[in-house]
């Protein structure tokens, strides 16, 4: 039996719907936007594809907003919704989760400024630079990709540490469908190994863990987006 939630925390939830569905949605759109055809352990042709897209920052941009809604607000609400347990523990992972979060949230707004825009800008010079100074200005924008992989692989396993988190505080406490919880752990778990492969391997291919990392933390966000919006119209009184 699920516990209703106390109707003042009913437009708390709705924002964070909307925040988590809003995002969602920006994020898929600005992930259509960024250049991925070439192989990402190529770096020279990696850095051409970047240094001729006109879109990369704009999807950045949008990447980190879409981010920020989740983060912000959608998991802050969740840890509002997630407060109302009768759990200590429930409410201790909340508080850590929500924690976490910020944390995360923090190291993307860095990868963001790093690759969005740090690595354009360098990318950018490198194609622009004389025959001469090709060589100088490739190793710039390599050392940049190399602080890029390092922000990405710490943000990877921050954020599934973030989603075990909530994942497992959500099947304790009954407020929401326990699979749920349960999706978030598995999609939390094989984001954290896809952040420590990315600390080994850089962006060479993680085929089975990358896809399902990617795959079930969006759907997971989806779902959760949804199944909060149905929990702010139940009613106390129902």
């Amino acid at each position: 039996m699920q516990i209703k939630t106390p109707d003042f925390e009913h437009p708390i939830l709705r924002l964070g719907s909307v925040a988590l569905l809003t995002g969602f949605v920006i994020i898929i759109v600005s992930t259509i936007f960024h250049p991925s055809t070439q192989p990402l352990t190529n770096h020279p042709l990696v850095f051409a594809e970047y240094a001729n897209s006109k879109t990369w920052i704009a999807s950045h941009i949008g990447q980190f907003a879409g981010v920020m809604l989740v983060f912000v607000g959608g998991f802050v609400a969740l840890h509002r919704l997630l407060a109302i347990s009768e759990s200590d523990v429930v409410k201790a992972l909340a508080l850590i989760g929500l924690a976490a979060a910020v944390v995360a949230a923090s190291t993307f707004a860095i990868l963001q400024a790093i690759d969005g825009i740090a690595l354009k800008r360098a990318v950018d010079s490198w194609a622009a630079a004389p025959a001469n100074e090709k060589v100088a200005a490739f190793r710039v924008a390599e050392a940049i990709r190399w602080i890029e992989i390092g922000t990405n692989s710490i943000f990877r396993i921050l954020q599934g540490s973030v989603t075990v988190i909530f994942g497992a505080a959500i099947a304790m406490s009954g407020l929401l469908h326990r699979w749920i919880g349960g999706l978030g752990i598995l999609a939390g778990a094989t984001t954290i190994i896809f952040g420590v492969g990315i600390a080994y391997v850089g962006f060479a291919s993680q085929p089975v863990v990358g896809d399902v990392s990617t795959f079930t933390s969006l759907i997971w966000l989806a779902i959760l987006g949804l199944f909060m919006w149905k929990k702010s119209m139940t009613k106390i009184s129902d």
